[in-house]
């Protein structure tokens, strides 16, 4: 499409003259003319009236049609311009389940959103193993899981491994350096929340696996609002531990005997697009600077 023509055609239909299209595209009046003409004649159709005694602009039926597509072609053709003068964007897919995303990820993600040049981050939250199948297809470009597996497609990393402990309601200088014996924790006020297989295994011996958790969580989000009363608790990763240390209201106690430490496995696709390696690449840098 003639790009000058449509700017030409465009300026004489809102300015309602010639002259003053000149005018406002900073040239003669012949060139507008001669730009116009041009248009036409790709057009095979003549757009605007002309001719002897017509003092007002008049579009011609075919004019009339041509303007709407005009309009549109411009508009698309700023889009364009604005996009070279930003240059390339950086986007990264960023999937985890859901207690990293709720206490280990957002000073990750408060970092990347005032990184420049700018990254289009998408956070999505999965379990663990659909993680593993949406880094493979390449619609997650880093995922974070708290299972190992193997698929052909996915370079599996250890990224984070916690201790297991003992959360329950206290001021936060009561427990922590404390060790407390599995068998003073009552069954009947635990908030259970499935850790994994490991941990299932080291939980069945314990405590009898017929006698069901008063509360069951799938996740670990709502324990902050479960928890409280001082006989309830709950076993959960030192992350959700210390954020938790930061109400004000809990405490926490490492395990005489503790489950298997639960460790977190970075996931990225064994050939990632070059497209995200940059992003790939700043995600490293803040994730360098974080305190697990």
């Amino acid at each position: 499409m003639y790009t000058l023509g449509i700017e030409a055609f465009l300026a004489i239909v809102r300015t309602q003259s010639l002259s003053r299209a000149a005018e406002k595209l900073h040239l003669a009046q012949s060139s507008v003319s001669h730009r116009l003409k041009t248009l036409e004649e790709m057009m095979g159709a003549t757009l605007i009236e002309r001719g002897k005694g017509i003092k007002e602009i008049s579009l011609t039926p075919m004019g009339a049609e041509f303007l709407q597509l005009a309009e549109r072609w411009n508009s698309l053709w700023l889009e364009t311009q604005i996009l070279k003068s930003q240059g390339p964007k950086l986007s990264l897919s960023f999937g985890t389940v859901n207690s990293l995303n709720t206490f280990v990820f957002p000073p990750v993600f408060s970092a990347m959103t005032q990184h420049q040049p700018p990254v289009i981050l998408e956070i999505h939250t999965l379990h663990s193993i659909p993680l593993y199948e949406e880094v493979e297809k390449g619609q997650i470009h880093v995922g974070f899981a708290l299972r190992e597996q193997t698929l052909p497609g996915v370079k599996v990393e250890r990224f984070l491994t916690a201790p297991m402990v003992v959360l329950r309601m206290g001021e936060p200088s009561d427990g922590n350096a404390k060790l407390i014996n599995p068998n003073e924790l009552d069954p009947n006020y635990e908030l259970y929340v499935p850790w994994g297989p490991l941990f299932q295994i080291w939980h069945d011996r314990w405590w009898n696996p017929l006698c069901l958790s008063r509360i069951k969580l799938e996740s670990a989000q709502l324990l902050f609002t479960l928890l409280q009363h001082p006989l309830q608790w709950a076993i959960v990763p030192m992350w959700i531990a210390k954020s938790a240390l930061k109400e004000g209201r809990f405490s926490y106690y490492h395990l005489s005997d503790p489950p298997p430490d639960i460790i977190c496995y970075k996931l990225t696709h064994k050939y990632p697009k070059p497209s995200t390696l940059q992003s790939l690449a700043i995600l490293d840098h803040y994730l360098d600077l974080g305190d697990y």
